[in-house]
């Protein structure tokens, strides 16, 4: 079970800087539900553990400095969301096994659902960057 968790984080993180990236240097609104889908909240209008998962990713990301944001909108969204510095550098980066961008392989992991992939590029190529 451990190992969804963890494939639901590299893959929202993938989704998120991505995002960042298509707007990339203009700060934009980042929608939860753009991240992992639809959100049903429960009776008392609580989110599911899904969407305060990605939401939590967002933070992660805040936190070590990959992404800037404002504030954090009813846990639905977070304004003013723009990438640091340190994750457009490493997204741009070309990898020299395939020549490609670092963010062409991880859309492209994400496009053929390789998780594998996908857990390897955004280990390698942006928490460790090799």
């Amino acid at each position: 079970m451990l190992d969804v968790h963890i494939d639901d984080f590299f893959s929202d993180t993938a989704v998120i800087l991505l995002s960042g990236l298509q707007n990339f240097p203009a700060p934009q609104i980042l929608f939860i539900e753009d991240i992992c889908g639809p959100d049903d909240t429960d009776e008392f209008g609580l989110h599911s553990p899904r969407h305060l998962a990605a939401l939590g990713a967002i933070q992660w990301l805040r936190d070590e400095g990959y992404v800037r944001f404002g504030v954090i909108d009813r846990q639905e969204s977070v304004d003013d969301f723009v990438l640091t510095s340190k994750s457009f550098s490493r997204l741009i980066k070309v990898l020299r096994d395939s020549g490609e961008s670092v963010f062409r392989e991880i859309t492209a992991a994400r496009t053929e659902g390789d998780s594998i992939r996908l857990r390897q590029l955004m280990t390698d190529c942006i928490i460790n960057e090799l």
